[in-house]
């Protein structure tokens, strides 16, 4: 009923496999080879409101980002904006479609209701 068991054709490998290197962090990728051959060390954020402040004629194009346009880029967007500003706004932003101008819409329709419900 019981019968020996053969040894074993192979021998037993030790559990302890060495642990696979750590990635090594990769700067993050571009997506365009021609942004990829001019790095920048300014971030994307920043050169945005820097051309939104020259696009909304803040600042000329040769003339230096002060305290003083900050400020005046920052009161803009403190209370209703001028059509002059939002056309500005809509043409560097490229948000003027209709799809994205809906939402918009719905968006202060909604708070403009939320509002009345309020007072």
């Amino acid at each position: 009923m019981f019968t020996e068991v053969p040894p074993p054709v192979l021998t037993a490998q030790s559990r302890s496999a060495p642990a696979p290197p750590a990635p090594t962090p990769q700067p993050p990728k571009r997506h365009s080879s021609r942004l990829l051959a001019r790095p920048s060390s300014v971030p994307v954020s920043r050169r945005a409101t820097h051309r939104l402040m020259r696009q909304l004629d803040i600042i000329g194009q040769g003339q230096a980002i002060g305290d003083e346009a900050v400020a005046q880029y920052e009161r803009t967007y403190a209370g209703p904006m001028p059509r002059k500003t939002v056309a500005a706004l809509a043409a560097v932003t490229r948000v003027a479609s209709g799809v994205v101008m809906a939402a918009s819409a719905a968006l202060v329709a909604d708070a403009e209701a939320a509002q009345v419900e309020v007072i």
